[in-house]
């Protein structure tokens, strides 16, 4: 596993191989170039490979730097090129659409913000039992003989995707002495 520093700390020397990859967004490569740990100015390969890419006019990019052993291995390799040129998928990494349930809580909450006239203040249905999250699987619980489900963790309401939370979350910080 690699040491990822706590933020705010200095990362701890490493005798671990590194390779730096140069990505130019502008015309879609990745180059290959041995780690340095001296200044910038003074790196002539990174030099030579930043020189190609300024005309005609400067390309945009990143110098990426991680353990070589990670890049020797095909199949992680092509796992760093696809992040690289597509992204991540984030939260999303399971393929739970994640992204896209959260969008219609958000979604759903404006209509509910709409309903009640946009609110200043309180809404006269925050956090009520009927604006709680919970998965609707009761009938098939019931047809597969289990009980209901009992959620573990913290509620979830529509409410805390609805801007009537800040309402509520600067009157609790004003409470507590944080709003200054």
């Amino acid at each position: 596993m690699a040491d990822i520093p706590i933020l705010g700390e200095t990362a701890k020397p490493t005798d671990e191989s590194q390779i730096r990859l140069l990505v130019c967004r502008t015309c879609k490569t990745i180059e290959e170039l041995p780690d340095y740990e001296g200044r910038p100015s003074d790196d002539l390969l990174l030099n030579i490979s930043v020189e190609k890419h300024q005309r005609p006019q400067p390309h945009i990019g990143n110098l990426l730097k991680f353990p070589l052993r990670y890049w020797v291995v095909p199949k992680i390799r092509e796992e760093i090129i696809k992040q690289i040129n597509v992204g991540s998928t984030g939260l999303d990494v399971f393929g739970t659409n994640f992204y896209d349930v959260k969008m219609t809580f958000h979604e759903d909450a404006m209509k509910c913000y709409k309903e009640h006239n946009r609110p200043q203040g309180q809404c006269p249905d925050y956090k009520s039992e009927k604006k709680r999250l919970k998965p609707g699987t009761d009938k098939e619980r019931r047809e597969l003989g289990l009980g209901r489900a009992e959620a573990k963790g913290p509620k979830v309401y529509l409410c805390d995707f609805c801007p009537v939370k800040s309402f509520n979350m600067h009157k609790f910080n004003e409470s507590k002495g944080l709003n200054k």
